[in-house]
């Protein structure tokens, strides 16, 4: 089973990374949720267990 990573390779700590501002990116907007989205993952509980609502808060 593949792990879901956002990242292609660590940080190097001797690299500066680049700082960005919102107002320098007009279209950020648009493009964070596609960036971010994560797919939906399974549970390993069958579907009607689920919809309990005890089971529910402690997912989330």
């Amino acid at each position: 089973m593949s792990k879901l990573s956002f990242r292609a390779r660590a940080l190097d700590a001797s690299k500066p990374l680049p700082v960005f501002r919102c107002e320098d990116l007009p279209d950020l907007h648009e493009y964070a949720s596609i960036n971010r989205a994560v797919p939906q993952m399974p549970t390993g509980m069958e579907k009607e267990e689920e919809s309990v609502q005890p089971l529910i808060g402690a997912l989330c």
